[in-house]
């Protein structure tokens, strides 16, 4: 059985540079950046006392087209199909990390058992995400 393996990415740019790359980036995977959470400020926004110079960034996209197509027929599955385009992007010790748990082919299937295409399509649009995220490192 195959495990969900956490990915991480190291690159130079800023947390900021990082992510407009990212936006640039994301149509060529056939996604799109959804939305950044700026955690510090979800975290001050909810009465947190933060650290200064905390800085770690909640990244979700989608591929709109196929996130439609399987929610008008499965919305039960969004439990499955939303989890996977979230990772977090942070700083330390002047780089950039990214981290992200792809969801794998076995995983999926446990998620949604009787499903034969699914599972396959999932695990290659986490591929596809961990692609993205290199090429805009």
């Amino acid at each position: 059985m195959e495990k969900n393996i956490p990915f991480t990415a190291k690159s130079d740019k800023s947390i900021e540079e990082f992510i407009e790359t990212l936006k640039e980036k994301a149509p060529e995977f056939n996604f799109a950046v959804r939305h950044v959470f700026d955690m510090a400020e979800e975290y001050r926004q909810h009465g947190v006392n933060v650290e200064e110079g905390f800085r770690l960034f909640h990244v979700v996209v989608c591929n709109f087209n196929r996130s439609y197509e399987t929610i008008l027929k499965h919305p039960e599955w969004s439990a499955v199909l939303y989890p996977p385009k979230f990772f977090t992007v942070t700083e330390q010790e002047g780089k950039t990390y990214i981290y992200y748990l792809p969801f794998t082919q076995d995983f999926i299937a446990q998620a949604l058992p009787g499903e034969e295409k699914f599972p396959g399509r999932l695990a290659g649009a986490c591929q596809k995400i961990i692609q993205m995220i290199q090429a805009a490192c």
